[in-house]
């Protein structure tokens, strides 16, 4: 029976699993406008939210786009394997392999937060940013 951290990631690692296979692939072919107006699930939402503090994503830079689709496809593999981890409770089965996606998923989000922070258009607001992009920081 998972215990309460496991569970606490299971659903961390849901959400995470819910924008890969949502707004980070369809953001990896089209704009965020383009994802809303072709229906994608979650984009409308999406882009209500980056319009008032994420100007950033709006923007779409070519390297934010490809960091989203290394997200979307690649960390989802990740973000699987520890949902699994946790609900079978195999840690010590799968320590290196999670440490090793840990370290390349700080350096992506140390790398993320350093450009929106320096980027011309930071976040303009901290508590409604943080409130989305806040669960990747704790599920660490």
């Amino acid at each position: 029976m998972p215990g309460a951290i496991d569970l606490l990631l299971l659903a961390l690692m849901a959400y995470f699993l819910t924008m890969n296979l949502t707004v980070e692939r369809c953001y990896c072919s089209m704009t965020v406008e383009d994802c809303a107006a072709n229906g994608w699930p979650l984009a409308q939402e999406t882009l209500t939210f980056c319009q008032s503090y994420n100007p950033l994503f709006l923007a779409r830079p070519e390297w934010m786009r490809v960091a989203t689709c290394w997200s979307a496809y690649v960390f989802a593999c990740g973000y699987a394997m520890i949902a699994v981890t946790a609900l079978l409770n195999l840690w010590r089965r799968l320590t290196i392999p999670i440490a090793l996606f840990l370290g390349m998923k700080l350096n992506a989000l140390g790398f993320y937060h350093l450009m929106e922070f320096t980027s011309a258009t930071p976040p303009p607001a901290l508590v409604p940013y943080f409130g989305v992009e806040g669960p990747y920081l704790v599920s660490i």
